[in-house]
C-alpha cells in the first residue's frame, strides 16, 4: 500500500460534520444510481472541505457499495481508507507502485495500472477484500481496513472513522444521482469455460498437469490412473484449459483467487462458471490449496486429488474449508 498520510484530518471532520448537520436535516434521504451514463464532467460540486474530485470519488465508492448491496459500514471504511491513501484522488503514483485512490499495488495482485486507477475497478477490489474477512461487520473500521489493505502503518486508517462517516453521509444527502458503476465488460464466455470443463471428465489426476492446450502428465509424481499413457490435469490445470479461450489465468490455485481483472463475489452468489476456493485457513488465502469450476449453483466440476479423476460433483455453502468469497473470471 501506499503511505500518503492524510494531514487534513483533524480540519475536515469540523467542517464536513458541521455541513453533515445542515444537509441531512434539510435534505435527508439517499441516492442511487439507476444508469451506466456517470455524470458528465463539472456535476459533482464540492462540499464543504471536499472539492469535485474528491466528491466524485467518494460517488464511486458508494454507487459500487450500493450494486453489491453492502451496508453503510463498508463505505464508510472505504472512504476511511481512501482518505488515509490518496486524500480520495485518483493517484497516478504512490509508494513503490502504488497507484489510485486506495494506492492498491499491481505488483501485489491487485490488477494492471489500468485497473487500480479506474475507480469502479480499485473500489470493487477494495470490497472484494473486505467481504472476505470473517467478521468485517463487527470489526472496528480500522482494522478492518488493515487486513484489506496490509499496510507498513496499521494505525492511520481508525482517526479517519470520523470524518469518513461525516463525507458518506454529506454525499448521500447531496440531491443528485448517484454514478452507476457499471461493471466493466470483461466477462467470459462462462458455458463456454464450464463445457471445456465437462469435456475432461474422467481424466486422471495429475499433480502439475494440464495446460491451455489440455491433459499433460504434470511432473510425472502422481499414482494410477494418472500415467505415461494417461495424461490429466491438477485442480489449477483444469482451470487453465477451461478459461484457455477466454482469459489467461496463473498456474496455481492460489494465484487464480487473485486472476488480474476478476472480481471476487459472495460465495451464495456464486453462478455457473465462477471458481471456488479451499484453504487450510479460510481467513487466509495463502493457505489456499484448492480450485473448482462452478457448473450451476450447488453444483461443481474438479480435479480432486492423486487417485482420482476429474468428476462433477454437488457442493454445500458449509463445506470445511470453503473460502466466504468466490471468482468471477474477467477477460
Amino acid at each position: 500500500m501506499g503511505r500518503t498520510i492524510v494531514s487534513m484530518v483533524v480540519v475536515v471532520v469540523v467542517v464536513a460534520s458541521a455541513v453533515v448537520l445542515v444537509t441531512v436535516v434539510m435534505i435527508g434521504g439517499t441516492a442511487s444510481g439507476t444508469s451506466c451514463t456517470s455524470p458528465a464532467p463539472g456535476e459533482a460540486k464540492g462540499i464543504g472541505a471536499l472539492d469535485a474530485e474528491q466528491v466524485r470519488t467518494v460517488q464511486v465508492i458508494l454507487s459500487v457499495a450500493d450494486q453489491r448491496g453492502l451496508p453503510p459500514r463498508a463505505s464508510v471504511i472505504a472512504v476511511s481508507t481512501g482518505i488515509v491513501e490518496s486524500k480520495l484522488r485518483n493517484l497516478d503514483h504512490g509508494d513503490r507502485d502504488s497507484l489510485g485512490v486506495f494506492q492498491q499495488r499491481p505488483s501485489q495482485g491487485w490488477g494492471t495500472p489500468a485497473q487500480v486507477t479506474d475507480m469502479t475497478y480499485s473500489a470493487g477490489k477494495f470490497f472484494d477484500g473486505l467481504i472476505a474477512l470473517p467478521g468485517w461487520e463487527s470489526m472496528p473500521p480500522g482494522k478492518a481496513a488493515q487486513a484489506v489493505q496490509r499496510s507498513g502503518f496499521p494505525d492511520r486508517y481508525a482517526p479517519a472513522e470520523v470524518e469518513a462517516a461525516a463525507i458518506v453521509a454529506d454525499v448521500r444527502g447531496q440531491v443528485g444521482v448517484l454514478p452507476d458503476p457499471c461493471v466493466p465488460s470483461n466477462v467470459v464466455d462462462a458455458p463456454g469455460a464450464v463445457d471445456r470443463a465437462l469435456s475432461q471428465i474422467g481424466k486422471p489426476y495429475c499433480w502439475a498437469g494440464g495446460t491451455t492446450n489440455g491433459p499433460t502428465r504434470g511432473d510425472g509424481t502422481s499414482p494410477p490412473p494418472c500415467g505415461p499413457n494417461s495424461p490429466g490435469f491438477d485442480c489449477s490445470g483444469l482451470m487453465l484449459y477451461a478459461f484457455a479461450p477466454y482469459s489467461t489465468l496463473p498456474r496455481t490455485s492460489r494465484m487464480q483467487y487473485r486472476t488480474p481483472g476478476s472480481t471476487q463475489i459472495p460465495v451464495a452468489q456464486a453462478q455457473a462458471g465462477d471458481l471456488l476456493f479451499w484453504a487450510h485457513n479460510t481467513a487466509n488465502a495463502e493457505t489456499i490449496h484448492h480450485v473448482a469450476l462452478v457448473v450451476k449453483p450447488g453444483e461443481l466440476v474438479e480435479a480432486p486429488e492423486n487417485g482420482k479423476t476429474v468428476r462433477q460433483r454437488p457442493y454445500a455453502l458449509n463445506s470445511a474449508g470453503l473460502m466466504p468469497s468466490a471468482v468471477r473470471v474477467g477477460a
